[in-house]
């Protein structure tokens, strides 16, 4: 959705509360002490400033317009229950942060030092709450906490309000997510005239070409804080859920995998990636613009990271450090599939129009990508290790062991169902003697025929019992398996 904010223009307009009186500090330790809090610098004309938590680091709250776009861009995500719980008190850790509710209308909050909600609904209705939280401040304390790169005196977006929402949804444990992302058009701008060519002299390719070109990809400009943001977002979800940092690599990638497919790209002459701002601003994207921004957010978690290209396809994918036995090739970084849902480490077993395409029909080689043929690694780095791929293969295997098992308890519940009928046949014929013996008079027959009848009826009967029981198991059995597959490709 696209909305304009009004700027709201404020003249005289200052609220001053007591001066902070403190004893001399290291900034850091001085940032810490404040992080979260409003200041006003008392000594100047009241300017404010946020001390954010996640860097310890100032931010200016210049105008209305630019202290709430600045806000949004620094909140963190809350599940509506999650707000629910918080409602009344929240707990200690989120003291002096914003958050956002994507799940609802995409409102803002703040949460005071004594825990309490704000609501920050239009620009001067946040700014002027926000100023009455504040705190005076001298300016030599003030300038010894460190400013955000991307805030001054003059303005906080030098690139421009946010003026898109991005809505992103996917699913993560077959939950469904969703977050409301606020971009700036002017900073998408600024990335779409950006360079997306690597130039060389002569007529042959350097070696270094391919690692070059793709580094150009990396380079963020000054004010982009989407991809930490990003990743905040996934941590303070991860930290509400108990999650473990493999769990939060997984559900970000998640985000990623099911940004759609830009289908149309594949016409375009030339094609030139995207930078993983214009695919979260865009919405979409192809392998390479996915799998640059699966890089940089592996890469912001801590992760060692690569890209790994396969040449042959024209498909890329993104590579994250894992032990060397679950890697792709042995090369110390597993396989992780950006144009579809795939867990990390599942090779897809195809690649059609562009998109990785999952198979129902065999869960064979899913670690191995021979098939994909030829593959190079670029822009390697190294960090955290994903231990993940692990418990993925044992899934796997655990869903082939009880494929097989149904396969082989198909064709005896076959043979048991004809058995059945054949005996079921049997005791209609009996019947149907019976029948005939009874309506002749005929005792003698009759009676020799009730004994073996009756015999054959209980064998039926108890049969037919097991069959059921059998029958049971098969079905709780398959269900697992389309409930595993469901899991695991999340379809």
């Amino acid at each position: 959705m696209n909305y304009r904010l009004k700027y709201i223009t404020v003249l005289s307009l200052l609220f001053l509360s007591s001066v902070l009186v403190m004893q001399p500090a290291k900034a850091a330790t001085l940032a810490s002490q404040l992080s979260g809090r409003i200041l006003l610098q008392v000594q100047s004309h009241g300017e404010a400033w946020y001390v954010n938590p996640n860097d310890s680091k100032k931010y200016y709250l210049g105008r209305p317009d630019d202290a709430y776009n600045l806000m949004r861009q620094l909140s963190l995500g809350i599940s509506e229950s999650e707000f629910a719980s918080w409602n009344k008190a929240a707990p200690s850790w989120a003291r002096g942060r914003f958050y956002l509710r994507p799940q609802s209308h995409g409102e803002a909050y703040y949460v005071d030092l004594n825990l309490r909600w704000h609501y920050l609904g239009r620009p001067m209705d946040a700014w002027l709450l926000l100023r009455a939280q504040g705190m005076g401040i001298s300016n030599t304390d003030l300038a010894k906490i460190s400013s955000a790169a991307n805030s001054t005196q003059s303005a906080v977006n030098t690139s421009g309000p946010s003026d898109h929402i991005t809505s992103l949804s996917w699913l993560y444990k077959l939950e469904n997510f969703k977050l409301a992302l606020p971009l700036k058009s002017s900073m998408n701008s600024a990335y779409a005239a950006s360079t997306k060519t690597f130039y060389y002299t002569g007529n042959v390719e350097p070696a270094s070409a391919r690692e070059q070109f793709y580094s150009i990809f990396f380079n963020k400009k000054a004010g982009d804080t989407t991809v930490k943001d990003l990743v905040a977002y996934g941590q303070q979800t991860a930290l509400s859920r108990g999650w473990t940092k493999d769990q939060t690599a997984e559900f970000l990638i998640a985000l990623i995998q099911y940004i759609p497919y830009d289908t149309a790209k594949l016409n375009q002459d030339p094609m030139q990636p995207n930078y993983p701002y214009e695919t979260l601003y865009h919405d979409s994207g192809i392998c390479s613009d996915k799998t640059f921004l699966t890089v940089a957010v592996l890469r912001e978690l801590g992760y060692g990271a690569a890209i790994l290209d396969f040449p042959n396809l024209n498909h890329s994918a993104a590579g994250i450090s894992c032990p060397v036995g679950d890697s792709v090739n042995n090369s110390g970084y597993c396989y992780v599939e950006t144009t579809n849902y795939f867990p990390i480490g599942v090779v897809p077993p195809s690649i059609s129009g562009g998109q990785a395409v999952a198979s129902q029909d065999s869960l064979d080689n899913l670690f191995n990508a021979a098939h994909l043929s030829q593959m190079a690694i670029f822009q390697k780095t190294t960090g955290l290790t994903y231990q993940g791929v692990t418990a993925t293969k044992k899934i796997v295997t655990d869903l082939q062991a009880k494929k097989v098992w149904i396969e082989a308890q198909k064709i005896i519940l076959a043979q048991k169902n004809n058995d059945l009928a054949t005996k079921q046949q049997t005791l209609a014929n009996q019947e149907a003697q019976l029948n005939a013996y009874q309506s002749s008079g005929n005792t003698s027959a009759y009676n020799n025929l009730v004994s073996p009848y009756n015999a054959g009826v209980i064998q039926y009967n108890t049969e037919l019992e097991a069959y059921r029981a059998d029958l049971l198991v098969y079905n709780n059995n398959v269900n697992q398996y389309n409930d595993g597959l469901k899991a695991l490709y999340q379809q």
